[in-house]
């Protein structure tokens, strides 16, 4: 029998949750204090969803655009929804669902609880052939 390598092999679980109303200056030295590229957003309330940020929208939406850290929130550069995964789904299903959105980053859910986040690099870094 072959043991099939699940998300829950190469999820990162010492993910990190911001308010959306956090500077970008700030989520960034987050970031790099903790050596992490991307970041989840807490939702507003019941009726919200989960954001990501990510450093390429760090890049591509505050300094591409010769925006001020200091001056932009992270909900004004976010992607929302996240897509989710089961913990349980093997890597390869992962990322093919996750190239098939063109994104990078997804939360992780176990038991309708987030219990970390998954990337493609996680997942080509950890795979075992």
């Amino acid at each position: 029998m072959v043991n099939i390598q699940k998300v829950r092999d190469v999820m990162m679980s010492n993910f990190t949750k911001v308010d959306g109303v956090m500077k970008v200056s700030d989520a960034l030295n987050m970031m790099r204090e903790k050596k992490i590229n991307a970041l989840l957003v807490e939702p507003r309330d019941e009726n919200d969803v989960y954001g990501i940020m990510t450093l390429k929208d760090i890049a591509r939406k505050v300094i591409g655009q010769s925006r001020k850290l200091h001056e932009s929130h992270v909900y004004e550069i976010m992607s929302k929804p996240v897509l989710s995964i089961n913990s349980d789904m093997p890597i390869p299903y992962a990322a093919r669902f996750l190239t098939n959105f063109n994104v990078s980053y997804a939360m992780v859910i176990e038991s309708n609880e987030v219990t970390g986040m998954v990337s493609l690099n996680g997942m080509v870094s950890g795979w075992k052939d």
